[in-house]
């Protein structure tokens, strides 16, 4: 039948990512062709983990595959596109104007283009896709979380800043302090957002709610291991299980170690206060995993 096929890490899924991947199926479509996503998993950084970013892509292409990247790491570019038409029944390509290939990234989209007219492969290209004046990349939004920008990162994403993790077993400290939490433990390859206190919305197979989402040192009590961590305003029942979705809505403070456990009570109580008040009127954002 042959395949449109786009090629990339789609690390988030951005705004831009969408609007390629809905230009793809829309080729395939017209040509009565099946949709191919090709992406690579990623080991550090990323903004969704590779098993959800993979069950997402999904949802978009008729197929998807994670591609070996040290098994086509050297391969000049146009070696790659050939193994794309040859091995992948390629007949149209669709990429950003930024998508670099091939060994030493030495292909880019001119190369595509001229390399597709010889060989009759459709090739298109997308143009440069900004929010205002910032373009949509997956290393700006990076960017914007290690400084904890929220609303720059949700601006480019197209949605709010997520992060999945799995409840695990922790020191019960947050309960003797009067909050109770939900220990995560993130997958490894998520990029971590500036450490602090942050307003969010979690999202589970049984539930839901808002809360303060911590990540960071515990840096008032030193012995204690770092944490990632859940204190939802109304208490769960029953306590999530399995994937916990969290939204990041807004960067409320950052880590800092208190004088001792009252100081920090306090701290923490007023946190509560404003992550309800910045709440109010705020509309519950959408699950991508639990609908």
């Amino acid at each position: 039948m042959g395949r449109v096929i786009a090629v990339g890490k789609f690390d988030g899924l951005h705004i831009a990512h969408r609007l390629l991947l809905r230009r793809g199926r829309e080729i395939a479509r017209e040509g009565g062709l099946d949709f191919l996503v090709c992406t690579f998993r990623q080991s550090r950084d990323a903004l969704l983990p590779n098993a959800i970013k993979e069950r997402l892509l999904r949802r978009e292409a008729d197929e998807v595959e994670a591609l070996d990247f040290e098994a086509v790491r050297d391969l000049p570019a146009g070696d790659f596109l050939e193994w794309l038409r040859v091995e992948r029944d390629l007949q149209a390509l669709v990429m950003g104007p930024g998508h670099r290939f091939g060994r030493d990234r030495e292909g880019d989209p001119r190369f595509a283009l001229e390399w597709g007219e010889t060989r009759g492969i459709r090739v298109e290209v997308l143009p440069p896709i900004t929010a205002g004046p910032v373009p949509i990349s997956s290393r700006y939004i990076r960017e914007r979380l290690r400084e904890g920008d929220v609303k720059g990162a949700a601006r480019l994403l197209g949605r709010q800043p997520l992060l999945y993790g799995r409840p695990v077993a922790g020191t019960g400290l947050g309960r003797k302090l009067g909050f109770p939490t939900v220990n995560l433990e993130l997958a490894p390859e998520l990029l971590r957002p500036k450490a602090g206190v942050y307003l969010a919305w979690a999202f589970w197979e049984e539930g839901d709610g808002a809360g303060l989402f911590y990540l960071g040192e515990r840096p008032t009590f030193p012995e204690l291991p770092p944490a990632a961590e859940l204190h939802l305003f109304r208490a769960p029942c029953p306590d999530p299980r399995g994937e916990v979705e969290v939204h990041l809505l807004a960067y409320l403070r950052e880590d800092r170690a208190f004088p001792g456990p009252e100081a920090l009570r306090a701290q923490i109580a007023q946190d509560v206060q404003r992550g309800k008040a910045l709440l109010a009127g705020s509309a519950r954002p959408r699950s991508l995993l639990f609908g």
